[in-house]
């Protein structure tokens, strides 16, 4: 008897837990979703030099620095951007700019020529990459301190 017993709860177990492990598959796709967006960045910068202009004004001592060597500036965009110039902004010498002092940016690609003086310092990009020639004036009112100077002319990318 106790074996019956035995083999009837055995297979009550067997059919309870092979019933119990039939489940049904299911699958469900996950979303994700993005937004691509277009981009325009500098790739390489190859700095510019000056030269000062002498005034016989001012016994020949300079007045002026004007671009000799143009900065050249790599650019890749992927959308159609526009490109603005400001004027050169002093960063360091032996004097600050004087009131009155006159500063250009020029940049040229292209055909395209702008400046930080007009239009608001601002050209159209075409996508892809671009070559830039960036060049400056900086004209003082009164002479130059005999020195070293540094100045930055920045450009910004707006896509």
């Amino acid at each position: 008897m106790f074996y019956r017993l035995a083999l009837s709860f055995g297979l009550i177990l067997v059919s309870f837990i092979a019933l119990e492990q039939t489940t049904l598959a299911q699958n469900v796709d996950v979303p994700f979703s993005g937004i691509v967006s277009g981009q325009a960045g500098f790739d390489s910068l190859t700095p510019g030099t000056t030269e000062t202009t002498v005034s016989s004004s001012f016994s020949g001592i300079a007045q002026q620095f004007d671009s000799i060597t143009s900065a050249t500036v790599g650019i890749n965009s992927s959308v159609p951007a526009t490109i603005t110039i400001s004027p050169p902004q002093f960063v360091s010498g032996p004097s600050p700019d004087p009131s009155g002092t006159t500063r250009v940016a020029y940049l040229k690609f292209g055909s395209t020529q702008v400046r930080s003086d007009v239009s608001s310092g601002s050209g159209k990009l075409p996508v892809g990459n671009t070559d830039l020639q960036v060049d400056m004036l900086v004209k003082r009112p009164v002479a130059f301190t005999p020195g070293n100077y540094t100045y930055s002319v920045k450009l910004t990318i707006t896509p």
